[in-house]
């Protein structure tokens, strides 16, 4: 498969009155065509500031610093913002966490489906109401005609997320983005959507990069897995690697932590302190505060990616 997305050494900063933060430091990976990403890690270490940055959607305060973001062969980070309006959406598509807040609520949703369409594939306003609600079909919604003409408050968090897909959808991406796509539904509604996601990527054959804090969620959906914490990645691999031989010592502790079936008496494991703040991340590896395998000989020096095996990378010295 051949690379379609790749992210070398991204730096994101937010620059505020009386101090600047790098929200994401040196971040690096690559998606292959039809292929699947996790990006996993806790709320607020940089995955969708990361996401973000992709389609150059960073606002002030908040400036990408440094890196490249190559997309076929050429830096997204270079493209006017003219250039960039025709990829997203088009090429790129990103589903947000919160769909009420991502749909106008004044718009009806066959509109703000078939306005996509109008804009990127140049259809008429009768075959964009058709393909609109063709596409409100595939991802499940029912009466997919009479539905057309709702608005979002009147339709179920699963039911917007499902328009939401079917924007992203309408001009066929190479890449989909999903920024926390089940997060604010149950888990019956949550299987659905991801089992919806799947079938499409599969029939589409386009790639995904899937954004979430739920490594179960993650296990089901992704080819290989992002471990991101406080603005880093820390650890790089395959599904069957990260789940059978996980390296750093975040990582471990994040499936420590998942509570076992069956034992009703088991304390649930944690991860002993806090999560630095990202505006005084350790000038070290960015876990060793927490981690007991820290010594001396992790303090005051940047922590390279340690390969251990093919594809399986982990930024730690105590391997």
């Amino acid at each position: 498969m051949d690379t379609l997305l790749q992210i070398k050494n991204l730096n994101v900063k937010f620059s505020l009155i009386d101090t600047s933060i790098l929200a994401v430091r040196d971040v690096s990976f690559e998606i292959k065509e039809g292929e699947t990403l996790g990006l996993v890690g806790e709320s607020g270490c940089g995955k969708s500031v990361t996401a973000f940055s992709i389609l150059k959607l960073i606002s002030p305060p908040g400036k990408i610093e440094s890196g490249e973001i190559i997309y076929r062969g050429k830096n997204i980070l270079e493209f006017s913002e003219e250039k960039i309006r025709r990829i997203r959406g088009k090429e790129i598509a990103i589903i947000f966490q919160e769909p009420m807040t991502s749909l106008n609520p004044v718009f009806k949703i066959g509109f703000q489906v078939s306005e996509t369409i109008r804009l990127h594939l140049k259809k008429n306003k009768k075959d964009a109401k058709e393909k609109t609600i063709e596409l409100l079909k595939v991802v499940g919604i029912p009466n997919p005609g009479k539905r057309y003409n709702s608005y979002p408050h009147e339709l179920s968090g699963g039911m917007r997320q499902r328009v939401m897909i079917a924007i992203a959808l309408s001009a066929s991406p190479s890449i989909l983005i999903a920024d926390e796509p089940t997060t604010a539904l149950d888990v019956t509604i949550q299987a659905q959507i991801l089992d919806l996601l799947l079938n499409i990527q599969e029939n589409e054959k386009m790639s995904l990069l899937l954004i979430s804090h739920d490594l179960g969620v993650v296990a089901n959906v992704a080819d290989k897995i992002a471990i991101m914490y406080a603005g880093e990645i820390v650890e790089f691999g395959t599904v069957k690697e990260i789940f059978n031989n996980p390296l750093h010592p975040y990582t471990i502790g994040l499936f420590e932590a998942i509570p076992q079936i069956g034992d009703d008496r088991a304390r649930l494991k944690t991860i002993p302190g806090v999560v630095p703040t990202i505006s005084d991340v350790p000038k070290s590896c960015v876990f060793s505060p927490r981690c007991l395998k820290s010594d001396n000989s992790c303090l005051n020096r940047n922590i390279p990616f340690v390969e251990k095996g093919k594809d399986h990378l982990a930024k730690c010295i105590k391997l």
